[in-house]
């Protein structure tokens, strides 16, 4: 939900602190939410030490989350309204840094000598007080979803205070046993377990492990996919919780991410289906867990809600004094028993946690083998999202009985986390093979090698100059990047966004930028192109060396006359309404496009005309509805007549006939099929077929107007709006469209007497009637309009979504 920067304090409001008796409810939900079994001790903590060992760790669970949000040692809880990048409405809570710290009433286990701990005695030593000293953190967010369910989420900041859950069982474990001894065992004594589970104190929260390599993913944003799971919990399991579920690694059970599962997944896995209970046999919910998750399943699992590394943790990294950046001294603060950093570090307290980019392994599993990991590693080195290990990892993973330190990363938890560890390839199950193909592009020398490539090309074309940085980086550095290679993400460099590059190559002396009208942008244009910069005379003969004069120009041409000749179209799709899905009983998988060939359509129910063709069509052979007495005629049994032709009460008309059909024709069947889905559209770029966007219903147009000039009936305006759903930045548009036509224009951000604009979008206002030139410009027709001025624009936007229309009185230029 935090992945794109500025997310969590989006439509943000100022903080609120919320009064005494909303935090004690909101203690008492948040406790509901983590715990479940048996009964509260937060407020009891004169009977604590009364408590037998396996309730111990609970109840300081507890008292943490008491002081975290009744704060009766200080400190205030702050609730902040936002509206998520998804749409819907959150509210945020915030714990401000602690006054008093508790640093010497926690227990910390020091785990400098190596030797084997044991779990309980890590779950007995977790602090019973705000850890957080330094900084204000996020510990909840509620949000209503959009079936109007409202969710109470624990983020990371209150997880990482928390003792880590217990893992979900691996998948496949069960199975591993032909001779049935273990279900035997585990039948005979369920009903015992049972009665005592009920009544126990635990985590309400079930656990998923991953593999490290998964981690980097979700650090940067990504979902977790089914075929990256490796353990998983029991339906009932997930039904408590709701669907809720956090993400560890193998060998750092502290949680990386915390999130829901995917909705289909749930409903198919948690739920019956034709009568038959999920979960029913000892073993038949671990048969299903493995048919659906783990190596080789294609789609989301679960969808994250909050992670390490996204925006909601870049906003709240507490401030480095002047002794953590020299790296002179140690952190001072309350020490994460499990982490063995300081909580205060920015990492959550946790040595594997590195810079919000990826998690590494900081225990070692008793009984685990690294010879068994590193060969299960091999097996899967090619799946980025799948992870690396196996069931005889899983094996090891699934007590977590006792937990040792690596000896390599005794150093690294006595220290803060932000100190980057040492090379652990053997311990994280990683060669030294696999370490070299891990290795990432250099996105720097991608970009600078670009940016001449395009200098060059620039001059050879007569480009004129200026231009604004928009159009140059989208038009002219990107299409200069080597299409055999890893493609540039800007992102990914040391300058994060284009301006400071062009400033730093401005100052190198290769070419020349200009500000802005306003003067608040001072790299708003490309100005000019220093001919003799020895940087740019050097690359230049290097890069003849290297390829040939003769063959970068032949491909440069290529690439470049291949970007113009692109085209944008505009494709309909279809989505299956739930009603029908659910009353019709449709594969989950078919309706959610979970087989299509693109990734961007695949898991989004956005249909093509043949998918949801196919989809009644395997219904009428499924259930053998084609008509014998008639050639080309289906039956209409009742669920297909509730779909496609039942009449809710609110829309029958008075007298109108209730007769349904009971046979007709394929072609109307399908025809019918079509009209009563929901309907979507795709922008795709031709030729390649590669989708740029998808939405629900029509594609927003681009509408283009004419009319009269204020009190001049022979002078007229053109009006210019919703290109920037096309990717088209307006006010870059603005400038190319008064070079090219000769004409003045201005952007309007609030026109007065027209529909509002959202926010951030503009109305292009030009002089003159210069409806064919735009709709020629921006299509890349050139046969609409005989301005020279309309050739070589390279927007390419669908004919489609133009909309042209004139005011009162107004002629058709070709008319006057």
């Amino acid at each position: 939900m935090f992945q794109k920067d500025g997310s969590s304090s989006l439509g943000g409001k100022k903080d609120v602190p919320i009064r005494k008796s909303d935090r004690r409810r909101l203690r008492d939900r948040t406790i509901d939410v983590l715990f479940i079994g048996g009964t509260t001790n937060a407020n009891n903590n004169k009977n604590a030490d009364d408590t037998n060992n396996s309730e111990e760790w609970i109840t300081r669970a507890e008292q943490l989350i008491n002081d975290a949000i009744v704060a009766p040692k200080g400190g205030d809880v702050l609730s902040r309204k936002m509206k998520l990048s998804s749409g819907e409405h959150a509210t945020l809570f915030l714990r401000t840094s602690s006054v008093e710290t508790a640093a010497s009433d926690d227990a910390v286990i020091s785990t400098t000598n190596g030797t084997i701990v044991s779990y309980d005695d890590i779950l007995k030593s977790f602090p019973t007080s705000w850890p957080y000293l330094q900084s204000t953190q996020p510990m909840l967010m509620e949000y209503e979803d959009a079936e109007r369910k409202v969710h109470l989420i624990p983020l990371l900041p209150l997880l990482a205070a928390l003792p880590p859950p217990m893992s979900s069982p691996p998948l496949g474990k069960a199975l591993i046993d032909d001779t049935g001894a273990e279900e035997s065992e585990t039948t005979a004594n369920t009903n015992e377990d049972n009665s005592k589970k009920d009544n126990e104190r635990k985590y309400r929260i079930p656990n998923i492990i991953v593999h490290s390599e998964v981690s980097k993913y979700i650090c940067r944003g990504a979902d977790l996919m089914k075929s990256g799971i490796r353990s998983f919990p029991s339906p009932w399991t997930l039904r408590q919780s709701k669907g809720l579920v956090t993400i560890s690694i193998f060998g750092n059970p502290q949680p990386v991410a915390i999130g829901m599962i995917e909705q289909g997944l749930f409903r198919e896995y948690c739920y019956s289906k034709n009568g038959k209970s999920r979960g029913a046999g000892v073993d038949s919910w671990k048969e299903e867990a493995v048919n659906l998750v783990g190596p080789g399943k294609k789609g989301v699992g679960v969808t994250i809600v909050n992670c390490y590394g996204d925006d909601l943790w870049k906003s709240h990294l507490p401030p480095k004094t002047a002794a953590a950046k020299s790296g002179n001294a140690t952190m001072k603060g309350v020490i994460n028993p499990l982490g063995g950093g300081v909580y205060d570090d920015g990492n959550l307290g946790n040595a594997g946690f590195m810079d919000g980019t990826r998690v590494y392994p900081i225990l070692d599993i008793a009984g685990g083998s690294d010879d068994e990991v590193d060969e299960s590693d091999n097996d899967e080195n090619n799946r980025a999202d799948d992870g690396k290990c196996d069931d005889e990892e899983d094996g090891a993973t699934a007590e977590m009985a006792q937990l040792n330190l690596s000896d390599e990363n005794k150093e690294e938890s006595t220290t803060a986390s932000s100190d980057k560890p040492v090379d652990n390839s053997q311990d994280d199950g990683i060669t030294d093979n696999e370490a070299e193909e891990e290795t990432e592009p250099d996105h720097d020398d991608i970009l600078t090698k670009s940016f001449y490539i395009s200098l060059l090309l620039l001059l050879s074309s007569k480009t004129p100059l200026p231009m604004p940085v928009s159009t140059y980086y989208a038009k002219h550095l990107l299409t200069a990047v080597p299409t055999t290679g890893p493609r540039l993400d800007m992102k990914q460099t040391t300058y994060k966004k284009i301006g400071p590059f062009l400033k730093e190559m401005e100052s190198n002396g290769v070419i020349k930028v200009g500000a802005s009208k306003d003067g608040k942008d001072r790299c708003a244009f490309l100005t000019g192109i220093i001919k003799n910069s020895q940087d740019l005379i050097q690359f230049k003969r290097s890069w003849k060396n290297e390829i040939g004069a003769s063959g970068v120009d032949a491909c440069m041409a290529e690439s470049a006359s291949a970007a113009q000749k692109t085209k944008m179209a505009v494709v309909d799709l279809f989505i299956v309404p739930r009603h029908v899905s659910d009353g019709l009983q449709l594969d989950n998988g078919a309706v959610m496009a979970s087989n299509a060939k693109t990734d961007e359509r695949r898991g989004t129910g956005f249909l093509t005309k043949t998918e949801c063709r196919s989809l009644v069509e395997n219904y009428i052979e499924k259930e053998e509805l084609v008509d014998p007495k008639g050639k080309g005629r289906v039956l209409v049994n009742g669920p297909l007549c509730d779909a496609l032709y039942r009449i809710s009460k609110k829309n029958k008309q008075p007298g109108q006939n209730t007769e349904y059909p009971t046979s007709v024709k394929r072609k109307d069947l399908i025809e019918r099929w079509l009209e009563r889905m929901d309907k979507g559209h795709a922008v795709v770029q031709m030729p390649g077929s590669k989708i740029l966007q998808l939405g629900r219903g029509e594609p927003k147009p681009v509408d283009i107007e004419v009319e009269f000039r204020q009190g001049n009936r022979r002078k007229f305006l053109t009006r210019l709006r919703g290109m920037e759903e096309y990717g088209v930045d307006g006010e870059a548009l603005s400038q190319d469209i008064s070079h090219r036509f000769a004409c003045s224009a201005s952007a309007e951000t609030n026109p007065v007497g027209r529909p509002a604009l959202k926010k951030g979008r503009v109305e292009l206002v030009f002089q003159g009637h210069l409806s064919e030139e735009l709709a020629a410009l921006l299509t890349g027709d050139e046969k609409m309009s005989g301005h020279g001025g309309a050739k070589d624009g390279g927007y390419n936007l669908p004919k489609s979504v133009i909309n042209v229309a004139m005011r009162k009185g107004v002629p058709a230029k070709k008319k006057r």
